[in-house]
């Protein structure tokens, strides 16, 4: 390439991890040209491990199943709640609403998993630039490019349309000052991992089990390759901190309160660091103008507690993919035209927030809402599995507004 081509782009992504890669590999494909920035050296450390079935579509979309089903990541079928007493339900087996190959998916290693998808993007044709981005230019509000980090002459990269894939950094987010924490679901967590913690027999082997503590929290059990299994808490930040900020103290204290929880690490070794976020949850007020959208964790970041991270960062990269082809085809590079594949991810993410309230709310469960309206059991089961997003799920929230409240409007 000239000096011209390499510095005026189609797309400029910024983050290269699981929603930029895929976002890169949509749109080369489609025939634009796509850079991909990153800051960070892959391989690198990240959280958030557990897939969900509805990935398993985008994968194939993608070209990435058959790597995915040649890796060494643990099978995942299904998902274990365990009440603060230590009953444990009846799993929620994915298998009960799909069938086949996408009734199951993964539990993954993030830094392999990361590096996995950007080669990929790399291998459909996406140019991928070390380099991290110190602002987006903007000319009469419209985003145009970006300037690069760590340029002593301020390299800028020129791009039709910008892409904010940056997960919690948030570049566009900060720079427009339109992030803000949401206090409906303010959660702190810290988490670890152990080598030769208990793994249960047969399929059961790579499920997501959750127990619950009380007072609200919960942690998480996700068993990943080499016998290493990822163990995290999220609970009320005044519970599990109060005034510290010590993450290792609080986390082993929790662990060892949690009888069902130590038992499966009773011959377990504790491996690295604690780590910990005390915020969660934030949103972004605006995630697509002029010039520019949000995808991923960039957009927000709700709970863990369904694992949807991922499956909400791929599935607003192909969206917002769609979106982006048909604005540069068309020359319509205005906000409506770029987020108009946002009200039906929003009404996905709204129904994945109203099931993080009522999971919150001490009066309710997921078993006693089985038990209730058994009719809606298979509606409960395709939240679990992601498959929300442009679908009819007004008779189940209806069931689940008449055992718990629905939260007030985002951001309130």
């Amino acid at each position: 390439m000239n000096s011209t081509t390499d510095n005026e782009w189609d797309v400029a992504v910024i983050g290269g991890g699981p929603a930029g890669a895929a976002l890169g590999t949509f749109l080369s494909r489609a025939g634009h040209r796509c850079v991909v920035l990153e800051a960070a050296h892959f391989p690198r450390y990240h959280i958030g491990e557990s897939l969900i079935p509805h990935t398993h579509g985008i994968f194939d979309r993608l070209g990435l199943l058959p790597k995915m089903r040649t890796s060494h990541f643990p099978v995942k079928h299904s998902v274990r709640f365990v009440s603060a007493d230590g009953h444990e339900a009846t799993p929620f087996y994915f298998s009960e609403t799909i069938e086949g190959d996408r009734a199951r998916t993964w539990q993954v290693e993030r830094s392999e998993f990361d590096m996995m998808m950007l080669d990929h993007a790399r291998e459909s044709g996406v140019h991928v630039r070390d380099a991290g981005v110190k602002e987006v230019l903007f000319e009469n509000d419209k985003a145009v490019g970006v300037r690069l980090n760590g340029s002593t002459n301020g390299e800028e990269l020129r791009a039709k349309v910008v892409v904010d894939a940056s997960g919690r950094a948030c570049v566009i987010g900060r720079q427009l000052h339109l992030r803000e924490e949401l206090q409906d679901l303010r959660k702190t967590s810290a988490w670890g991992y152990y080598r030769g913690g208990k793994r249960l027999p047969g399929i059961d082997a790579g499920e997501t089990t959750m127990f619950m503590i009380p007072g609200g929290g919960w942690f998480w059990y996700i068993p990943l390759p080499d016998d290493i299994v990822s163990v995290g808490i999220v609970a009320d930040p005044h519970y599990l901190l109060g005034d510290s900020d010590d993450m290792e103290t609080a986390f082993l204290r929790e662990v060892s309160k949690c009888a069902a929880l130590s038992e499966r690490l009773v011959s377990a070794e504790r491996i690295g660091p604690v780590r910990g976020s005390r915020q969660l949850a934030y949103l972004n007020r605006q995630t697509s103008g002029d010039g520019w959208v949000m995808i991923g964790d960039a957009r927000a970041f709700l709970d863990p507690i369904y694992s949807s991270g991922l499956y909400l960062a791929l599935g607003s990269a192909e969206l917002a993919a769609g979106s982006i082809d048909a604005a540069l085809k068309s020359n319509d590079l205005s906000a409506a035209k770029l987020g108009s594949f946002e009200p039906a991810l929003w009404k996905g993410v709204g129904i994945i927030r109203q099931l993080i309230h009522a999971f919150y709310d001490p009066e309710f469960s997921f078993p006693k809402f089985a038990q209730r309206f058994p009719e809606q059991r298979a509606a409960l089961i395709d939240c679990l599995i992601g498959d929300v997003v442009g679908k009819d799920m007004s008779s189940f929230t209806a069931a689940l507004e008449q055992m718990t409240p629905p939260p007030g409007p985002l951001g309130g």
